[in-house]
């Protein structure tokens, strides 16, 4: 009896793992959302260059060190486009003022990239200033696969438990 309590206990702690294992695989890996982050230098010597950063759902957020003559798209290209998850028509540029104050600038490029004629000259990438911030929100998707692993950890775990109450029970 004891040893089948011992059995018991550790598949359950092995499928506990498991499924911590899953919620992690599933918003974080397979290049959906690069969360290393790092430093870039795309710097041009026959320009001025100024120092950046990029954060959320791109290929490769991080800081930047840009020509200053770059506007937003330009670095959202240089940070490898935005991932699947990403929110375009929810892009923000934070810009430091002068008073410490700073001022939050929404953009939106949803029409660019899902529109089939897209109206080029509303669209509006303004150049970015030192101390710049991009910030690309985002949202992880879950495919087929994802739900189809949640939903089989968890059957198992209950699989498990109702084994062991069986076992205790007898």
């Amino acid at each position: 009896m004891r040893s089948y309590f011992i059995v018991v206990f550790i598949a359950i702690v092995c499928i506990s793992t498991n499924i911590y294992a899953q919620d992690i695989r599933i918003g974080a890996s397979e290049n959906r959302y690069n969360a290393q982050g790092g430093f870039y230098d795309y710097s041009d010597p026959r320009y001025v260059n100024i120092m950046v950063n990029i954060w959320g759902y791109v290929r490769f957020p991080g800081k930047y060190y840009v020509p200053e003559n770059s506007k937003v798209l330009d670095l959202i290209s240089y940070a490898g486009g935005p991932t699947p998850d990403a929110f375009l028509d929810d892009i923000r540029l934070y810009r430091g003022t002068t008073n410490n104050e700073g001022s939050i600038k929404v953009l939106d490029f949803d029409e660019l990239m899902n529109k089939e004629n897209p109206k080029v000259q509303n669209l509006e990438a303004p150049l970015l200033l030192p101390g710049d911030i991009i910030l690309v929100p985002g949202e992880p998707k879950l495919y087929f696969r994802d739900y189809v692993s949640i939903y089989t950890s968890i059957t198992s775990v209950l699989i498990s438990l109702a084994i062991l109450i069986l076992n205790i029970a007898k």
